[in-house]
């Protein structure tokens, strides 16, 4: 895990329902624990993994699915694809799909003669 990684993680450990002023109430056995997870540059706390990662998707995907990300061809962001054909991130796939689209109807209209002006 990277600094900044870190950082974005430490900041999520705020918001696990376990957490309080710096403890865990998970590993409370009748005298305060430190959050392990609020200390440590890895993922040690299985709740936070599966209960508050997911809340920073960017972060969750950079940390749990290494092997299986992509890299968008756009800008370059990695991401986890939804399947072996996927190219492009959330955000850029809106945009290149709605250009892809247009230049798909202005071809088939082209095609088919609806473009043409037709004058006397």
């Amino acid at each position: 895990m990277t600094y900044s990684q870190y950082r974005r993680a430490r900041k999520l450990v705020h918001q696990c329902c376990n957490y309080e002023n710096g403890n865990c109430l998970a590993l409370d056995d009748g005298e305060e624990c430190v959050c392990v997870q609020s200390i440590s540059y890895s993922l040690l706390c299985r709740w936070f993994r599966v209960a508050v990662l997911p809340l920073d998707e960017p972060l969750a995907a950079a940390l749990l699915y290494r092997k299986e990300q992509k890299r968008c061809a756009v800008c370059g962001q990695p991401f986890l694809p939804g399947s072996n054909r996927a190219k492009y991130c959330k955000s850029c796939a809106v945009v290149i799909h709605r250009r892809q689209k247009t230049a798909s109807d202005r071809k088939r209209r082209a095609a088919c003669g609806q473009l043409e002006a037709k004058r006397p």
